[in-house]
């Protein structure tokens, strides 16, 4: 699987996985489901920016540069 879909996977479910606590304990005021909304969003976006694609090994390299010749 594509890095970035599972990247996209892993904050969705988190995402809804708050998004289910919020509901759950009753938050019902726009002010409580604005806190909820930053609480799922703000972790979810570092981990976005964050989560890097692992290092290219020599073999990908090598591979890489006998496929463009």
């Amino acid at each position: 699987m594509n890095l970035n879909k599972v990247k996209l996977t892993v904050v969705a479910a988190y995402v809804i996985g708050v998004a289910g606590v919020a509901v759950a304990s009753g938050v019902t005021s726009p002010a409580g489901l604005i806190v909820f909304a930053a609480l799922a969003l703000l972790p979810a976006g570092a981990l976005l920016a964050l989560w890097n694609d692992p290092a290219q090994t020599l073999s990908e390299t090598i591979q890489n540069q006998t496929a463009r010749r």
